[in-house]
């Protein structure tokens, strides 16, 4: 039976923070421990919404690693300056891709200071739109101690280029009736209480399949065969989608 892991986007001082209490809320009801991407110094100005200050964003960081929420080290200032897609090729923008070794050495090192600075270590990468190559990886090593990415199109945990990929593949929760792990990516800043609703029913029946990362099982096994046939299927299908939409 498949298993769900919810993924919290966009954590940042300036949050919507009346839509992350409220699904924060949610969770807590029925126990979940998401992946909540967090933004270390967000200089992002789509994401500017009510900022109750440097104080209060880190006691709350702190507050959900203290719950067992996984942290996500979500970028450094999520500033987009290319269209470089990276590995995954679905964000048409980076604030990584493409950039030198060196200079996204800078920024992990950065963004990894500023939260061990605040007392709180981040044990999983979330990239901004998706977006990240090999210098990404290589920096995160060199710079941080996680080894494991919330990203990828698989149908389970796998591991490569020297980390566990969690994949994610869904922006909704939904029943799927095959695969084994899916992630369900929600970005509360953007979420109506339309949205939040929808989100909480749908968690009535399926919170019993809902996973929390520390329970997954991480072991060095590369993808399967039906791993890459799902990942062509899926960009088939994003490709149709997005040519819909224009």
């Amino acid at each position: 039976m498949p298993k769900y892991l919810i993924r919290l986007d966009d954590a940042c001082q300036e949050a919507n923070w009346g839509s992350w209490d409220r699904i924060e809320r949610i969770l807590d009801k029925y126990d979940i421990k998401p992946i909540v991407a967090v933004i270390p110094d967000n200089n992002d100005k789509k994401l500017k919404y009510d900022d109750k200050g440097e104080q209060f964003y880190w006691e709350k960081v702190k507050e959900w690693s203290d719950k067992k929420w996984s942290i996500g080290l979500h970028g450094y200032k999520h500033l987009y300056h290319n269209d470089n897609s990276g590995i995954i090729n679905i964000g048409n923008k980076s604030e990584f891709s493409g950039l030198t070794l060196d200079s996204q050495k800078k920024k992990i090192k950065s963004a990894w200071k500023i939260f061990i600075e605040k007392g709180v270590e981040p044990n999983i990468w979330v990239a901004p739109s998706h977006s990240f190559d090999k210098n990404t990886l290589t920096a995160i090593k060199e710079e941080t101690n996680i080894n494991i990415l919330s990203d990828g199109i698989a149908l389970n945990v796998f591991y490569d280029l020297g980390f566990f990929w969690i994949p994610q593949q869904l922006w909704s929760l939904r029943k799927m009736h095959f695969g084994k792990i899916w992630t369900i990516c929600l970005h509360p800043n953007t979420m109506t209480l339309k949205n939040i609703d929808t989100f909480e029913n749908k968690l009535k029946v399926l919170h019993k399949e809902v996973i929390n990362v520390s329970s997954l099982e991480l072991i060095k096994k590369r993808r399967s065969f039906i791993d890459k046939i799902f990942e062509k299927l899926f960009y088939v299908a994003l490709f149709i989608k997005r040519r819909i939409k224009k």
